[in-house]
């Protein structure tokens, strides 16, 4: 079972990447496997966990402690009320509200995981294969952003495909822009960062840099996403803070002396190309969403949008044409407000499941030791900077999100018999 596990996580894992975007996305395809629809994902997961528990059952008698079970619960109880709130405040059907939410069902990957895939060769199995395959695309989308400028393209560029932006994005090369695989990219730095921290040896530390490398060259060159861009920068540098601080102390205070005064000298940098130039109009949608979106967190009393019909509610769900910057030709979406966008959803069950699963990391971090408390720390940090405008949540990124809580609550629950600050 343990063979048929790894084949089948790895080819779900591989569906996050559509395959390395090889193949043509049809329309049809788009709504099995996308970065928004997720129905094949779900699909597999489900049948890999009712496999699990027919043919692998005493894996799941074993006795162990559960750090985020009671969460989730929480979250399967607040879905299936607001499941219920919307059917009655927007008058719609089961099977209609059930289509509009069905990604929550994203959280079986969470049961797959902490029952069957507890152990450490099996974390370590799927830390391997989400940061190869990230650095495996990485140098794809790259090579497809260089060569496209010399009339190549190879990789699935349409419309329900890559989907690039062709106005020539980047500082130094002019790639057109490709910021759809990002999320996968992104995260899969994370995990490369929090493998280097945990399996640390010379070689590994000089493949894990080299995919890291990249992965960040990506990010920078071709994505294009700012706040990924910040939170990768913020992960590199907590990577070499702590790999380094006990063996160079005096280095690390002078670099991050020099990088608490570059900082302050770049932070009016920072802001003007969040909100100046060729981003300005970005940023003012931003803000007009905040505006329009934190005005529904109570839209229906206790909770807030709930899963409305996304045809007959469009304008509810985007926001009214009027209100939107003029000439922008874009509608406003709840994923572009970070953690506010759970709230808007979930209303006072959203907050409230917020300051729980932030208990939650606290405690994690803080039950954690020596290795596993710094990978604990790595991963509390890219949720943070990452919280303002990227749920994990949303379509696009909650398989992340389960994967991510999976994890933490291995390193909270393992146990080493030695002392893992040695090297």
């Amino acid at each position: 079972m343990k063979l048929i596990n790894r084949i089948a996580i790895a080819i779900i894992i591989l569906l996050q990447v559509s395959f390395f975007s090889i193949i043509e996305t049809t329309s049809r395809m788009f709504l099995l496997n996308s970065t928004v629809y997720k129905t094949l994902t779900i699909f597999l997961v489900i049948c890999l966990l009712i496999c699990n528990i027919i043919f692998n059952f005493d894996r799941l008698n074993k006795p162990r402690r559960y750090h985020f079970m009671l969460f989730i619960v929480g979250l399967l109880m607040a879905y299936l009320l607001v499941l219920w709130g919307s059917q009655g405040a927007y008058q719609q059907s089961v099977v209609v509200t059930l289509k509009n939410s069905y990604i929550y069902f994203m959280f079986v990957l969470y049961l797959l995981f902490v029952f069957f895939f507890n152990e450490e060769s099996e974390t370590h199995f799927l830390l391997q294969v989400v940061k190869y395959i990230g650095a495996i695309y990485s140098v794809v989308l790259i090579a497809q952003a260089f060569l496209f400028n010399r009339g190549t393209t190879f990789l699935d560029l349409g419309t329900y495909g890559l989907n690039p932006i062709y106005d020539s994005f980047g500082p130094v090369f002019h790639f057109i822009r490709i910021a759809n695989a990002a999320d996968f990219i992104s995260f899969a730095m994370l995990m490369t960062g929090v493998d280097m921290l945990l399996h640390r040896g010379e070689k590994g530390t000089l493949i894990n840099s080299g995919l890291l490398l990249v992965n960040y060259l990506y990010i920078v060159f071709v994505s294009g996403t700012r706040m990924y861009m910040i939170a990768d920068t913020l992960i590199l540098l907590a990577l070499i803070i702590i790999m380094t601080v006990k063996k160079y102390k005096g280095l690390i205070f002078g670099l991050l002396t020099v990088i608490t005064v570059s900082g302050f000298m770049g932070i009016p940098v920072v802001i003007n190309s969040f909100i100046g130039g060729k981003r300005k109009l970005s940023f003012d949608m931003r803000l007009g969403e905040i505006q329009y979106y934190a005005d529904k967190v109570f839209h229906n009393g206790w909770f807030g949008l709930g899963f409305p019909d996304s045809k007959r509610y469009d304008q509810l769900l985007h926001g009214p044409a009027n209100s939107h910057v003029m000439m922008a030709n874009a509608n406003y979406f709840i994923e572009d407000v970070g953690i506010l966008g759970i709230a808007v959803v979930f209303g006072v069950l959203g907050l409230i499941g917020l300051i729980y699963f932030g208990y939650l990391l606290a405690t994690a971090f803080i039950q954690a030791n020596g290795r596993y408390k710094q990978a604990i720390l790595l991963i509390i940090l890219y949720l943070v900077s990452t919280a303002a405008t990227l749920s994990l949540l949303d379509p696009q990124r909650i398989f992340y999100l389960f994967f991510i809580i999976y994890l933490i609550e291995y390193l909270t629950n393992h146990v080493s018999s030695k002392d893992l600050e040695e090297i």
